[in-house]
């Protein structure tokens, strides 16, 4: 392996013993609700560039292909790909660190080598990761959480909804197998998307694991925009179903099946307090096809499509 000291450069004053969190894209994030999330913090806090890694190395541009601009007859605001990492301060002065970007195509192991040597080098001893998933839940019911740790402790207040399962992996989930053999403590958190608003901004699932980062990592993060923004998305959504009986009769089975599944648990807060059998849930391959044909039809209606609030895409 070559040197992973080589795929970042630090600049500016760094910040020692900050908790970090982790953003990337490129892996699955159902409703966009890590990059949403991180986004929200960037835009509403201080925050400053630490660190860049050398994103010519680990990204396939092909396959995600920066923008630039055609101007009557010339290119020009060539938009590179970053993956940085950020201070960002929340509401109680205390600093973390943000890493945003796209999730590397190449050279993995040394991808990790090098966030274990940087969080090493910054006295980090703590990294959340954040992403969604699609979830066979209605978006009326409380949004759920998978915790995952190879630290137990640290997720001791979540319940485990999983048995042993093989999955495609990430550079996420590497990380999680990697840094805690660098003796940095990691946690992450997948936000449980409804299937047919994954395609979507769902931003309900940001609020959700906003929340589980600043309780993890002890952070003050106040965001009453974002759950103004995240009551009002389903205050629309619910007039949608509303305007198609056979969607509202969709919804009102999925919330059957879901209360069924959860019947006789004690709910306390945003998450059920013992497992849920997803195998219970319905899985709705039609009703997400059928909801997304209807939410499209209705933004065609009225104007609205993603920047409306409740746009869906592929």
């Amino acid at each position: 392996m070559k040197d992973p000291r080589e795929l970042y450069e630090l600049s500016g004053a760094p910040v020692y013993g900050a908790p970090a969190v982790m953003a990337l894209s490129g892996f699955m994030d159902a409703g966009q609700a890590a990059q949403l999330g991180a986004q929200h913090l960037v835009d509403t806090r201080p925050s400053r560039i630490i660190a860049r890694f050398d994103v010519d190395q680990l990204v396939d541009h092909r396959s995600r292909r920066p923008l630039i601009t055609f101007d009557r007859d010339h290119y020009t605001d060539y938009q590179p790909m970053e993956l940085v990492v950020r201070v960002v301060t929340d509401d109680a002065g205390k600093d973390f660190l943000l890493f945003t970007g796209p999730e590397p195509d190449y050279q993995w192991e040394r991808f990790c080598a090098a966030v274990a040597i940087l969080l090493g080098e910054l006295g980090c001893t703590l990294a959340v990761q954040l992403h969604g998933i699609p979830w066979g839940a209605p978006h009326t019911r409380p949004v759920g959480v998978t915790a995952h740790s190879v630290d137990p402790t640290l997720i001791a207040d979540y319940p485990s909804l999983h048995d042993r399962i093989q999955l495609p992996s990430s550079v996420e989930a590497l990380l999680e197998v990697r840094l805690p053999e660098a003796h940095i403590r990691t946690a992450g958190f997948s936000v449980h998307v409804p299937h047919y608003l994954a395609g979507g901004e769902f931003p309900a699932g940001s609020v959700r694991l906003l929340d589980c980062a600043s309780d993890i990592a002890e952070l003050s993060l106040a965001i009453p925009d974002l759950r103004s923004r995240a009551d009002e998305y389903l205050r629309e959504i619910d007039q949608l179903v509303a305007q198609n009986p056979d969607n509202a009769e969709a919804i009102t089975q999925m919330e059957a099946a879901y209360d069924q599944a959860v019947k006789g648990r004690e709910i306390s807060g945003p998450e059920p307090k013992q497992s849920v059998d997803e195998s219970e849930l319905p899985t709705g391959d039609d009703l997400a096809a059928e909801f997304e044909q209807f939410l499209k039809d209705s933004d065609k209606g009225d104007g609205k499509g993603k920047e409306g609030g409740f746009g869906l895409g592929h």
